[in-house]
């Protein structure tokens, strides 16, 4: 079970998963500089295993992840195994491009946001905090 130390107490817990490491790592900083706690994960298979590790307030998911070890687990599969996991957990989707079938998909999982690439970190950032459980500090 992850521990919070006093340094992370009461801040919103986030997931970030993205296959590419430069984002990955640019939007975690990002989301950190914004007063957020954030656990990264770079494909399916470590998303799994943080969500059974430790609670999260919220999981922000870039649906084009590549397969692992030969098996087809994109970011809809994922989200589909996060959804049996927690089902109420917040989603934040991000896409290459938002067709129309992607946007259902994303309606369907209940996501709380899809978005498109390139992704404004101030946006992010303003889109979780609208996420915030009601018992999250300010």
């Amino acid at each position: 079970m992850a521990t919070i130390d006093a340094e992370t107490e009461g801040r919103q817990r986030l997931l970030l998963v993205d296959p590419y490491g430069t984002s990955r790592e640019g939007l975690g900083a990002a989301l950190r500089g914004g007063g957020f706690t954030v656990e990264t994960a770079e494909g399916s298979s470590e998303a799994i295993q943080k969500i059974y590790d430790g609670a999260f307030d919220l999981a922000i998911i870039d649906l084009d992840l590549p397969a692992a070890h030969g098996v087809a687990e994109d970011g809809w599969e994922l989200v589909s195994l996060l959804r049996v996991a927690d089902p109420t957990l917040p989603l934040i989707l991000i896409a290459a491009e938002c067709h129309p079938d992607t946007q259902a998909e994303a309606v369907r999982f209940g996501a709380a946001h899809l978005l498109e690439k390139p992704i404004n970190p101030r946006e992010l950032r303003t889109i979780v905090r609208a996420l915030r459980p009601e018992t999250a500090p300010a």
